[in-house]
């Protein structure tokens, strides 16, 4: 799902459906009852224009005309009642540890301001080589480790987020730390996006990959867990990342909306690595004196300049943190059973005198669900309605 950030709009792609389908909500305020008032479009390029409040659902950038030609797509939209067209130049990539060979494999991909695509995905046609990987702009290709579970072991890839000095990347897998049995946990990991690899140790291949598990969880004396990171979505102005989180597929059905400060997830990683010394003995804490993970005391020649062997030996072994990324509420913000929820969008709704935080929600049954979160010293729920597609 897409929001619009002029309107109350949510997108929701059907691979079924020529054009997108739509939720328009409108937010009652009962204090600006009166007299029409103008409503200000902003338009793609920064440009303002006057409408009158009535029409707001029309200031938006309406597509109208899609051309296809063997080189070049031009596409034009009304932009709010300044109409303009955008040609684009159409060039064929390989699609290889950029896309998965097979729908059914999550993997998700940004790019950066300087043109880097950072994707996370499988490489290889049977989905055994998943990797997080750089490729175009003009950092040389770097991949996580390859054949190796305990770096990235059977990952479902939510999200990826280009966050000031880092590449973010939100994915649920299974658990290589958990020692009784199999279980799947919640990670967000990070590379530095200046990296350019290691020599002789971890040539191609990340030398400040980081993961941390995220949770999720009812409070309690014995805590109820929802493990399984379904969506996510970023809000910078606010540094919060709220994430879907639900129980397992054969697990009963519940689902939950988590919220986490980047300030959390940074200490996080700024703490104590978990270690295995040989396969078979346990996962201890283990202490973070290596300053080449932080990208802000790499040298301008490069990351590597300042690697010794020690420092690639220790980056090729400690890239699980010990600490939890701990969610911004004691409880989720959300909770519901008999439910999964799988997507979600957040708007920003400045009111009277706060803030509110809009939360619309998605289920595998195409419901949508919305909720408002208050942001002050108290925080307060409303279900407003369930819009049906």
């Amino acid at each position: 799902m897409v929001k619009d950030c002029v309107a109350a709009l949510v997108f929701k792609p059907d691979s079924g459906r020529q054009s997108p389908l739509f939720f328009y909500v409108e937010l009652w305020r009962p204090r600006l009852a009166g007299p029409r008032r103008p409503f200000v479009c902003e338009t793609i390029d920064n440009g303002l224009i006057f409408v009158w409040f009535a029409a707001q659902m029309e200031c938006q950038n309406y597509i109208r005309v899609l051309l296809v030609n063997k080189t070049e797509v031009m596409t034009c939209g009304t932009n709010a009642f300044q109409p303009l067209c955008i040609t684009r130049v159409l060039e064929r990539v390989n699609g290889v540890a950029r896309c998965p060979y097979d729908p059914r494999h999550n993997s998700t991909a940004v790019v950066t301001e300087s043109g880097e695509l950072y994707a996370a995905t499988v490489i290889d046609f049977s989905g055994r080589d998943p990797v997080i990987y750089r490729s175009l702009g003009h950092l040389p290709p770097l991949r996580t480790a390859q054949y190796n579970s305990k770096w990235l072991n059977e990952p479902h890839f939510i999200s990826a987020y280009d966050i000031g000095l880092f590449t973010f990347f939100f994915l649920r897998e299974n658990a290589v730390e958990h020692d009784c049995g199999k279980t799947v946990y919640s990670r967000v990991a990070r590379v530095c996006k200046n990296d350019i690899g290691g020599r002789f140790l971890l040539e191609d291949t990340w030398t400040t990959f980081m993961k941390a598990r995220l949770n999720c969880s009812r409070s309690g004396e014995i805590p109820f867990y929802y493990n399984e990171l379904q969506s996510t979505f970023y809000l910078p102005e606010q540094d919060l990342i709220y994430g879907i989180f639900t129980t397992n597929v054969n697990s009963i059905a519940a689902s939950a909306v988590c919220a986490f400060n980047l300030s959390a997830i940074t200490q996080a990683f700024n703490g104590p690595f978990r270690s295995q010394e040989n396969p078979r003995s346990t996962w201890l804490p283990t202490p973070n004196p290596i300053h080449n993970f932080q990208c802000g005391t790499i040298s301008e020649r490069g990351p590597n300049e300042g690697l010794t062997e020690r420092s690639l030996q220790d980056a090729q072994r400690l890239y699980l943190m010990n600490d939890v990324v701990q969610p911004e509420t004691t409880d989720p913000l959300v909770m519901q059973d008999d439910v999964r929820f799988s997507g979600l969008v957040v708007d920003i709704v400045q009111g009277m005198d706060t803030l509110y935080h809009v939360i619309y929600i998605s289920t595998g049954a195409k419901i949508t669900q919305l909720f408002i979160r208050v942001l002050c010293e108290y925080v307060a729920f409303m279900t407003l309605w369930n819009l049906k597609s």
